[in-house]
């Protein structure tokens, strides 16, 4: 119970602080759910997104993800997408994808390509991940790029601090800095983000 309850603290006051972020190159593994969960409370940070990138593995190497952002200005965005892991090695993850992104009150368009998502395996307790992003605004069937999105975050596991329940596989606190690429910061070149990262067991898995 006690475990239980630092897990919700941990993801209630790290993830109070974000700005937006996308994924990295380790697919989500078959039958697998990922949930990434930032909260930016109250909109307390005012360049802060409360959102949710999901990701969900069709195999072992191919996923459909994509996310939903709420951003201050209450234009949210939204992206969904597939994307494949082509690269799998003890040390070294590498993916791509291709999606589409949208705003709720705007009639901007983006399409997400290409990608290379990355995740550096340092130990099974430290892994380096992120993405590059090329983004193309939409406009009358024409494709004009925007410039490039970076992200890159530190991600530490969960599971050798404390006993997870039995339906999750892995939760690991993401802390990193988010380079939007189609603006230039009010706050910098690159903003901080966080996360907690949940990936459930598979469904099927009665184990």
């Amino acid at each position: 119970m006690l475990k239980n309850i630092i897990i919700i603290i941990l993801i209630l006051v790290v993830s109070g602080f974000s700005s937006g972020g996308y994924d990295h190159g380790t697919s989500t593994g078959k039958g697998q759910l990922e949930l990434d969960l930032t909260w930016n409370p109250f909109n307390l940070i005012e360049f802060g997104q409360t959102y949710i990138v999901i990701g969900y593995g069709l195999t072992n190497h191919f996923d459909i993800h994509g996310y939903y952002a709420h951003q201050t200005d209450k234009d949210d965005n939204y992206y969904y997408g597939l994307y494949y892991q082509f690269v799998d090695t003890k040390y070294l993850d590498l993916a791509t994808a291709i999606g589409r992104r949208q705003y709720t009150v705007s009639d901007v368009k983006d399409l997400f390509f290409p990608q290379l998502l990355f995740n550096i395996k340092f130990s099974k307790n430290l892994t380096v991940g992120g993405a590059f992003v090329n983004i193309q605004r939409i406009t009358s069937n024409t494709f004009k790029s925007r410039g490039t999105a970076f992200d890159i975050a530190l991600y530490l596991p969960l599971s050798g601090v404390v006993k997870l329940p039995k339906y999750v596989h892995e939760i690991k606190i993401a802390f990193g800095i988010f380079n939007p690429g189609v603006f230039e910061p009010d706050h910098g070149d690159f903003l901080p983000t966080y996360s907690i990262d949940i990936t459930f067991k598979k469904f099927c898995n009665n184990k």
